[in-house]
């Protein structure tokens, strides 16, 4: 196993997350201020799950930052879209496994948590091209947005899809 996943569920989980994004903000997005990651957070952690990634010494090396929302992105435990706010992965360990094995491991979680979700939305910047190239592998660009710094695209994944796609990379 190349990592192991858990839910932030207390205080010190949440503590755990938020120093982990500070220190790793840049790799979010490398304009991103210690002021626009507090206030990431502050807006977003209210109605999200966040899923803690560890290593096999129990060291955080990343974190998935999600939430469920109507097709109008107003937060509903029961929405039919699990937008992805942010996930990121210490550079030492990305690799193709560990991004296949985490992101199986967040569409289960999810389809375990609320069975109403049909769509896997997110957000990456227009002017990343090696991460738009990944993403247009099981997801749409749906449009665009203006992010904190610049213009985003708005991807979309049919869960059904989705998870065909992830089924297809077992074998």
């Amino acid at each position: 196993m190349l990592a192991h996943y858990r839910r932030c569920e207390s205080d010190e989980n949440y503590a755990q997350f938020t120093l982990f994004f500070i220190r790793h903000r840049t790799d979010f997005n490398s304009r991103f201020s210690l002021y626009d990651t507090l206030i990431h957070v502050l807006e977003s952690i209210h109605d999200s799950h966040i899923i803690l990634v560890e290593d096999a010494m129990n060291k955080m090396i990343g974190w998935c930052h999600y939430r469920y929302v109507t097709a109008d992105y107003q937060p509903d435990p029961e929405g039919e879209i699990a937008f992805v706010n942010s996930i990121i992965v210490a550079k030492e360990y990305r690799s193709s496994r560990l991004f296949i094995q985490g992101f199986r491991h967040i569409v289960n979680q999810i389809t375990e948590e609320n069975s109403c979700v049909k769509h896997l939305q997110f957000y990456a910047q227009s002017d990343n091209a090696y991460l738009n190239r990944l993403y247009s592998k099981f997801a749409s660009i749906i449009g665009e947005h203006e992010g904190y710094h610049g213009t985003e695209n708005i991807y979309s994944a049919d869960l059904d899809r989705l998870l065909r796609y992830l089924k297809k990379k077992d074998d």
